[in-house]
């Protein structure tokens, strides 16, 4: 096929979802699964990749992509050496079958683009199979893709093989590839064992034929319990029935059960299996209660993004409805004071409350059901360490948890960026080299821990190395070198307000360019793009001991928490994970330093500032000084007070985008509607901080 051209794909535009889906799924566990395999190869490890491996060659040879089928099962047959204990995993071993991997990928677009990517996939194929192919590998694994015993075969196939079995597999109702789903199942039991007998034909799934019912005989080479559990472990799987048949019976009366169904005690399921080819419809098997049972019904279907993205907007539309019913049944109450009218304003209270209930109970729902597992981000990184530290000459473990904690898809869509800035930074200039690490006193691996945790409405991530640490010294050096920072500012600054130096733009405390990574390059990055999502990052360091980066982010950007308050008569929310205080601005003690407005709190200078100067409105307010409230809040280093007019409490905001309706207004990240119908905005406290004029570090 020229390069260029499209390519055609046995599946329709809904399948391409589906294959894609899969795809990214079992290539993402490729990913993390075959770099440990490089330490450990622990059976339950390789019977991980395997099958993973496995389901992409079914996928992709199920829909016709033949190089993809090709590439994966030559990967395939590596790791069943390894799986055998034929062949050793090694360094070199493990970074083609990576190779191999990222070729993948590249296939996997064509369907997409349904363009040749003009990749060549045979010199990977030559170089996987050298592998399996080495003297040292004799005697040669099993191939589990040997074509699968004719139903002529000779009895003496049949000798050494084992019990037969016969196999009942049902496929959930709602699978959207029933197709893919068998012939995963046929390479599953020529896997572990020969198929003597199946239903649909072997033709007929090869083919991409299939239904929701595969039934078959097998003269079984591993244990029921191994067989059963690698056929349940296939996506969509919702019954697997296994009956043991001619156990007692030696192998040349096996195989005349082959040759004469006539004779006694041959396997009922070959007349059901024969008979439910020539009618298309199963019958149910008379020796298994079991067999006729119902399939247990999918517990998990399949929801289309834009569809909860939808589900989401209109919950929010209704948690605005319900704000404004409570807001109007308050002013009834105020207006009917009636006693003929308390009855009716009582059910509409009874009502209205209900309807708040149901609101959130379905606010909630909706918001787990666009909750995902942080694994998702967390799989692609032991990768990109492995790659990063073979590339600096260093040797790097990679430990994560918390791996099941959830968080909204959009903000997992943000966090893969910072996080990887951050680790390429901890193994390029946080992690020592082996000799320095042995001179420290130090093991020769260097350790890298991402853990990850929920609490109360923030997910929480901590990544976390036990290399060299920050040398806050050479920060300030650096940052006076550039004119970043005064000399009395960075003399003055505490170790703590030294460290937040390396978030600012251009700064780096190598001594030579790194292709990989600086400390303090892309860092600035880091902490813009945690800020949009409307989070938080620190960072804590000890020299000769390590460095931790710590990331605070909402679990959600559909809504959040914040602080609503009212500026000449416009009404912000403030979001809560900024705001450190908020106090009446007679507490606050401010004073007029140099032209500057401060405040003293905790021992700390604040510069105060008004919120709606600092967002354009130009206006007076009608308040007078000492009635007003100051809302200190935070960013990194830097504290502010924004003074405003009135404090109206804490709410759950259902954010909305601004859209061109303001255009790029700085210190604005949203809009959200009132109980009362009317706009409120959503502020924008870092660039509101970091754009103030004459702020230096927060003095401690």
């Amino acid at each position: 096929m020229a390069r260029g051209d499209h390519l055609v794909f046995d599946l329709d535009a809904d399948d391409v979802k589906l294959f894609s889906e899969e795809a990214d799924e079992q290539m993402a566990i490729l990913d993390s699964a075959l770099v440990r395999l490089e330490q450990d190869a622990e059976p339950a490890l390789l019977q991980q990749i395997f099958r993973a491996a496995h389901t992409l060659k079914g996928s992709s040879a199920t829909i016709g992509h033949t190089r993809m089928a090709g590439v994966t099962h030559a990967m395939e047959t590596v790791l069943d050496g390894v799986r055998q204990g034929s062949l050793t995993p090694t360094g070199s071993m493990v970074d083609t079958l990576l190779i191999g991997l990222d070729m993948l990928r590249e296939l996997a677009n064509e369907v997409h683009t349904r363009l040749d990517s003009g990749i060549e996939t045979e010199s990977i194929q030559v170089a996987l199979l050298a592998f399996a192919e080495a003297p040292a590998a004799a005697p040669e694994a099993a191939d589990s893709d040997l074509p699968a015993v004719d139903m002529a075969a000779s009895s003496a196939d049949y000798e050494t093989a084992g019990n037969m079995v016969s196999i009942r597999v049902t496929i959930a109702e709602d699978c959207a590839l029933p197709s893919i789903r068998c012939y995963q199942i046929l390479q599953e039991l020529d896997a572990h064992g020969m198929v003597a007998e199946i239903w649909p034909s072997r033709d007929v799934i090869e083919s991409g034929g299939g239904d929701n019912l595969l039934t078959a005989m097998v003269v079984a080479s591993t244990a029921a319990e191994d067989l059963r559990a690698a056929l349940e472990s296939i996506s969509d799987v919702s019954r697997v029935e296994i009956e043991g048949l001619a156990e007692s019976s030696q192998p040349d009366t096996v195989a005349a059960e082959f040759e004469d169904e006539a004779v006694p005690g041959t396997p009922a399921l070959i007349t059901e299996i024969r008979a439910a080819s020539a009618s298309a419809t199963p019958a149910p098997s008379a020796r298994s209660e079991a067999a006729a049972a119902p399939a247990r019904p999918a517990q998990s279907v399949r929801i289309d993004v834009e569809r909860l993205d939808g589900l989401m907007n209109l919950v929010g539309e209704l948690v605005i409805d319900r704000t404004r019913l409570q807001r109007i049944r308050e002013q009834l109450a105020t207006v009917l004071k009636d006693a003929a009218l308390t009855e009716l304003t009582e059910n509409f209270e009874e009502t209205t409350a209900h309807l708040g209930r149901v609101t959130d109970e379905l606010q909630e729902q909706i918001m787990r059901s666009r909750m995902l597992p942080i694994r998702s981000v967390m799989t692609r990184l032991p990768r990109m360490v492995r790659d990063v530290a073979n590339k600096c000459g260093k040797r790097v473990e990679l430990i994560t948890s918390g791996e099941e904690t959830e968080l909204d898809r959009s903000v997992i869509e943000e966090i893969s960026d910072p996080l990887v800035h951050i680790l390429r930074n901890a193994v390029d200039h946080g992690i020592e080299t082996p000799a320095e690490r042995l001179a420290a006193g130090k093991p020769e691996t260097g350790t890298i821990s991402i853990t990850a945790w929920n609490q109360e409405t923030y997910i929480y991530l901590s990544i976390k190395d036990d290399g060299r640490g920050i040398d806050t010294e050479r920060l300030r050096r650096k940052a006076v070198e550039r004119g970043l920072v005064t000399p009395e500012a960075a003399q003055a600054a505490s170790h703590e307000a030294a460290l937040q130096y390396i978030f600012i733009a251009g700064l780096s405390t190598a001594a030579t360019i790194s292709d990989v990574s600086g400390r303090g390059v892309g860092m600035d990055i880091v902490r813009a793009n945690v800020e949009r999502l409307h989070g938080q990052v620190h960072v804590r360091s000890t020299i000769g001991e390590g460095s931790e980066f710590l990331i605070q982010l909402p679990l959600t950007l559909a809504t959040t928490k914040a602080l609503m308050v009212s500026v000449n008569e416009t009404t912000y929310a403030v979001p809560l994970v900024s705001v450190t205080e908020a106090l009446s601005a007679n507490d606050a003690e401010i004073h007029n330093i140099g032209g500057q407005r401060t405040m003293r709190l905790r021992n700390q200078l604040l510069p105060v500032v008004d919120l709606g100067r600092a967002l354009g409105d130009r206006s007076m307010s009608q308040r007078s000084r000492s009635s007003q409230f100051v809302v200190a809040a935070r960013h990194g280093d830097r504290q502010v007070g924004f003074m405003v007019d009135d404090l109206l409490g804490e709410q759950d905001v259902v954010v909305k985008s601004l859209g061109t309706l303001l255009g790029n207004r700085r210190g604005l990240t949203g809009a959200t509607i009132l109980g009362d119908g009317t706009l409120g905005l959503i502020v924008d406290t870092a660039s509101l901080i970091a754009g103030q004029p004459g702020l230096t570090a927060t003095a401690h």
